[in-house]
């Protein structure tokens, strides 16, 4: 290009770039997220589908006075002028009603469909994860019939092309190729491209029983219509004319005042919600969404230990019609005094670009009352922030966490994907600066790997089963001096403050010098001060991260005890006492209290609820125990895991598997009550950590992909970590359809961690053959070892009956404690039996436990 050509060319552009940047400004200004509520609301929630094109450009084009005259006169126009009510307004509310029972966001392309053509005749769920991305066939009747007498109907497809994306109509302009998985993609380009020398099925078909009605209702069958010939088979139907704006519109408004509106929750009453934007957090800024909640907006509180009023907050914020980011926040309130009219104000705060427009949508749920309100707000972050306090008496919501800060030459160790760890992890440590050229990765203190290029990176090995450890990773420069260093704490228990001594074992006997180990369980939120040991009182060592053990020296004389003493960063203290020696006279101030939940069952294996202390007996290790506590569990809080099987072989069954799981959570889970869930593939998954918070864990189990293989005896022993610190009737819900091909654990392995655990499991094997005697063995030695049940279902249908069982019997079992008579002695597993004196009564319990 000549210098002449050059000139000219940036002198062109420019010339046009300012006018360009003022068109872009102009734009901006006028983006309907900015309008004022009712008129955003009519333009993107519904409403402005009714528009022609030429008719949402015009009214984009108008001032504000001019826009919300136009919006008025479009709604106050009764096409039906003959009748009594205005159906276009009666028509769009009850439409709008239906879209927000419905769905999230407006901007979906399923509710703008529900808004334009009301409830489809049948909605099919494509459930194939493993073939398909997320999909939706959706059958409309056309109101009138064919030749043949039948009914005519119109059929379409919904999917979501993908992460940030919302579902949109299919048309044949988007092929068939953004509706597939990239893996079974590539498969069918291979037989399409071989069809003629091979007669194999199709992929899809074999792994979707829904793949030749995509076809169908597509009208191209496999990924492009290929034939062998060269030619292609196809018939492309274009359903885009439904997302048409009505060529009718008084008969879309006659039809749509028709539409039955769905029950609603009670209303919650919001006295204001306004925005604010008090500080900025990097490139970013903190918008704070404020919203006061008088004394009588309608919640109920929730009777706990402590009665509060929970409130739960959904959120979707929208960036240009799609989701940026959606969140929940959970509050938990002290109930208002109700002579006190100050409302409760709460507060949420996210992380958004200045100079932006944005669309934040937001559910306010009262948990007790089940009362809610719908909010949306168009908005424009502006590019400096207005420092204000949060208001007096404010809760606030949950945190953006602020992304940590790098020196010119600093070291960050990325944190592990999950909470529970095992085996070999691939750890990576971020380096920036040019000062470290080798990274030694330390776990508990000792060296294990070094690494002296980037990406500095190693597999360290870590015990065989979860265990509190500390991973460190030291940067180090050319002269062998240390740079930078940082560590992450493994398996750490969660849970109320506990510490208890792990070594010395309870009456072991000890020489001159012992090895001393504590664990703690730290509550949510909290960190370790401190943990110190001492020896009769006095203090040997203090450490402030695990492992929190030591080689202590044992002093001469009959009294030597050991003490473990745990201080958190709030101040709060736990501690534990173990005799190293001791005289007779003198035994561990410790009551062994051995607590079992016991189901009690007829010949016919019904529930037996009418039993008394008297009706039981209670042996350990052959010798009878005493009775010293007793009660029917129907209201003792509970703690209940969800473990789900969400392999390749589960495809075509997840639909029906995560409502089951989901309606089972809502039945048994109260206030009172914790759960979790983890799902497991390859690889073991917490879905949602323990938390008293059903909704959450439900959510977070819905729309789990299919796919991989299938880590059984890894995901048992994942997900019973997940008990630890955690008391009271304690129970792990696991539904799998196939062995284990995958797992790092041994399944002995996994049996006895599950013996160790004290968690009873309740076994699911979704269509397991009677010959699979190896799974059913599994999961039936694993119900039996701990108490629990094996159930079987062939049909992912019958699953509600098999989670109804579970339910009943965690409400009905009995609690049955003693004293064990066996105090010191030998750790190690102590075999238990309870027998029932009543005739024709079978009790069910964990077979021991371990000391």
């Amino acid at each position: 290009m000549t210098l002449r050509r050059r000139l000219f060319l940036l002198l062109t552009l420019s010339l046009f770039l300012p006018f360009s940047t003022l068109a872009a400004q102009s734009l901006q200004q006028n983006d309907p997220a900015i309008w004022p509520e009712e008129e955003r609301a009519f333009y993107q929630d519904g409403p402005g589908l009714l528009l022609t094109p030429e008719q949402r450009t015009e009214l984009r084009s108008f001032n504000p006075e001019a826009r919300a005259a136009w919006i008025h006169g479009f709604l106050e126009k009764d096409p039906i002028p003959e009748t009594p009510v205005n159906e276009l307004k009666e028509g769009i509310e009850r439409r709008r009603l239906l879209v927000r029972d419905q769905f999230t966001s407006p901007q979906d392309g399923r509710a703008q469909l529900l808004f334009l053509l009301g409830m489809p005749y049948d909605r099919l769920i494509v459930d194939c994860g493993s073939v398909f991305v997320p999909m939706e066939i959706w059958t409309y009747r056309l109101g009138h019939t064919g030749p043949d007498g039948k009914p005519l109907e119109r059929q379409l497809l919904v999917y979501l092309p993908g992460p940030g994306e919302t579902y949109k109509l299919w048309t044949p302009a988007d092929a068939k190729r953004p509706l597939y998985k990239e893996q079974i993609e590539y498969w069918l380009e291979q037989w399409e491209e071989l069809r003629g020398y091979i007669t194999a099925v199709r992929f899809d078909i074999q792994n979707c029983k829904e793949a030749r009605r995509v076809d169908e209702v597509t009208g191209i069958p496999g990924l492009t219509g290929a034939m062998p010939s060269g030619n292609y088979r196809i018939r492309p139907k274009d359903a885009s004319d439904l997302l048409a704006p009505p060529a009718d519109l008084a008969r879309w408004a006659r039809e749509a005042a028709q539409t039955e509106v769905p029950a609603s929750a009670p209303p919650l009453k919001i006295a204001a919600a306004d925005l604010k934007f008090p500080s900025r957090e990097g490139q970013r800024l903190v918008a704070r969404a404020v919203l006061t909640v008088p004394p009588d907006a309608g919640f109920q509180p929730v009777q706990d230990t402590a009665p509060s009023v929970r409130l739960v907050v959904e959120g979707l914020v929208e960036q240009e019609g799609k989701p940026f980011e959606e969140f929940r926040v959970r509050f938990v309130l002290k109930i208002p005094n109700p002579n006190d009219p100050e409302p409760l104000v709460l507060a949420v705060d996210r992380l958004l670009r200045p100079k932006t427009n944005y669309v934040l949508r937001l559910r306010i749920r009262d948990e007790g009352s089940g009362a809610e309100a719908k909010l949306a707000r168009g908005f424009r972050v502006p590019m400096e922030p207005t420092p204000e306090p949060l208001p007096p008496g404010a809760q606030g919501g949950e945190l953006v966490p602020v992304t940590a800060a790098a020196g010119p030459d600093s070291l960050l160790l990325l944190p592990p994907p999950d909470e529970v760890l095992m085996g070999l992890w691939r750890t990576e440590a971020l380096v920036t600066g040019e000062r470290i050229k080798k990274v030694v990765f330390l776990v508990d203190g000792k060296a294990q790997l070094s690494s002296t290029k980037k990406p500095f990176s190693a597999e360290v090995r870590l015990e065989r089963f979860p265990t509190e450890q500390t991973v460190r990773a030291e940067g180090y420069d050319a002269e062998g001096k240390l740079v930078a260093a940082d560590e992450v704490i493994l398996n750490q228990p969660r849970g109320a403050l506990s510490v208890r001594i792990t070594s010395p074992a309870k009456g072991a006997k000890v020489g001159k010098s012992a090895r001393a180990r504590a664990e703690v369980v730290v509550p949510d939120g909290r960190k370790i001060q401190s943990v110190e040991l001492r020896i009769n009182d006095e203090p040997v060592t203090s450490m402030t991260k695990p492992p929190f053990e030591a080689q202590i020296d044992v002093p001469e004389g009959d009294l030597v005890y050991l003490t473990a003493v745990a201080t958190l960063d709030d101040g709060s203290r736990a501690e534990a006492v173990r005799y190293l020696r001791s005289p007779e006279y003198v035994s561990e101030v410790e009551v062994n209290l051995v607590e079992l939940y016991v189901a009690a069952t007829d010949r016919s294996g019904n529930l037996i609820r009418d039993l008394k202390q008297d009706d039981f007996e209670v042996y350990e290790g052959g010798k009878k125990q005493e009775i010293v506590k007793f009660e029917l569990v129907q209201n003792l809080p509970l703690v209940v895991g969800v473990l789900l099987d969400t392999s390749g072989s589960m495809a075509g069954a997840m639909v029906d598997t995560q409502k089951a799981a989901s309606d089972f959570l809502r039945s048994v889970v109260t206030p009172r009550d914790r759960s979790f869930a983890v799902s497991f593939a390859r690889r073991p998954r917490l879905e949602m950590p323990p938390t008293d918070d059903v909704d959450a864990v439900i959510q977070a189990i819905n729309g789990l992909p299919a796919i991989g293989d299938t880590a059984l005896h890894d995901a048992l022993v994942h997900s019973l970590y997940y008990f630890r610190g955690l008391q009271g009737q304690r129970a792990l819900v696991l539904l799998s359809d196939g062995d284990d091909n995958a797992s790092y654990v041994k399944y002995e392995e996994a049996l006895e961690y599950a013996r160790r655990s004290g968690v009873a499991i309740y076994a699911i094997g979704l269509n397991i053959s009677m010959f699979d005697t190896g799974l059913r063995g599994k999961l039936s030695e694993l119900a039996e070892a701990t108490g629990g049940r094996a159930f079987w279902s062939d049909k992912p249908e019958q699953l509600a009956a098999a989670y109804k069982q579970i339910e009943n019997e965690l409400r009905s079992r009995y609690l049955v404690a003693y004293s064990s008579t066996e105090v010191g002695g030998q750790s190690g597993f102590r075999p238990v039996e309870v027998k029932v004196k009543r005739g024709g009564v079978k009790a069910r319990t964990a077979r021991g436990y371990y000391q």
